[in-house]
């Protein structure tokens, strides 16, 4: 695929495979790669692309880039093997620089599988300086998206909509909302039902030792990792830190809850800060 430049700021969008993705190209000691949540796509991170000098690569899942319609519908497994293969292979194409990987929601839970896929197959892990983590689920309880696509009608997902939108709090949320389902709403909503059940499936234990074991399993292999959380996670926060502290590797994991919505963590409000501090 030849490169198509989409602003004058050199970002370009790219195609690895059957993925494609966005890159901004710069001469910086880091590649960090984002991973986009449930229903979104790599230009949820377009402004943080623009307004960074900083080499970045925000990832397309298969059958959410913009030529995906026609594509059946992905298992998450393939998901995991993709964005693993093509994790290290953007480390091979830049060999010097170490990683930093960046997910929101559904995208740090991939983060999290990612890492488990390394550990169960073992070989060559791509350096990694740090993974950041943007309101990864913890159980079943913070999946209310997944939840309501997950027995959506895929031909007719307008009622889970509505529903979606009555869970607004206020104006702010219900702006949210109405944001994020505008950009789900031109998707292959098969696509995201897919998803929505596998990642379900994938939460089948209650409480909070499986995400504790399974972010030990990034701190295995990142040199640091950091869990941004919306206010929404107060009501976790210590049962989360209480699993945390019962694993080896949590000297290296730190726990960040803000006053945002859960929408507001991809904003440059808090990307750019974080970045700063890792890189």
């Amino acid at each position: 695929m030849t490169p198509t430049l989409l602003t004058d700021r050199g970002i370009e969008e790219r195609r690895s495979g059957q993925l494609s993705y966005l890159e901004r190209r710069a001469d910086s000691d880091t590649v960090t790669v984002f991973f986009h949540g449930l229903g979104l796509d790599a230009t949820d991170y377009l402004g943080y692309l623009r307004q960074h000098d900083r080499h970045s690569v925000a990832l397309n899942l298969r059958g959410y880039e913009p030529d995906g319609a026609g594509v059946p519908p992905v298992p998450l497994a393939r998901h995991i093997q993709m964005a693993a293969a093509f994790v290290e292979q953007i480390g091979r194409q830049n060999a010097g620089k170490k990683l930093v990987l960046v997910g929101f929601s559904l995208g740090a839970d991939l983060i999290l599988q990612v890492a488990e896929h390394w550990a169960e197959r073992g070989g060559d892990v791509p350096p990694l300086a740090a993974a950041v983590l943007l309101d990864p689920n913890v159980n079943q309880s913070t999946m209310t998206i997944s939840r309501l696509f997950a027995v959506a009608d895929p031909h007719d997902p307008v009622p889970a909509f509505k529903e979606l939108i009555n869970l607004a709090p206020d104006k702010d949320g219900f702006r949210s909302l109405c944001s994020y389902l505008a950009k789900v709403a031109p998707k292959d909503f098969s696509q995201v039902r897919q998803l929505s059940q596998d990642m379900i499936t994938y939460w089948d234990q209650p409480g909070y030792d499986q995400f504790g074991t399974r972010l030990n399993n990034v701190a295995h292999i990142a040199e640091r990792v950091r869990v941004v959380l919306s206010a929404a996670y107060q009501e976790h926060l210590s049962s989360m830190r209480a699993a945390l502290g019962r694993r080896d590797g949590d000297a290296k994991i730190s726990v960040r809850l803000t006053e945002l919505d859960h929408f507001d963590l991809i904003g440059d409000e808090i990307l750019s800060p974080e970045l700063d501090a890792l890189t």
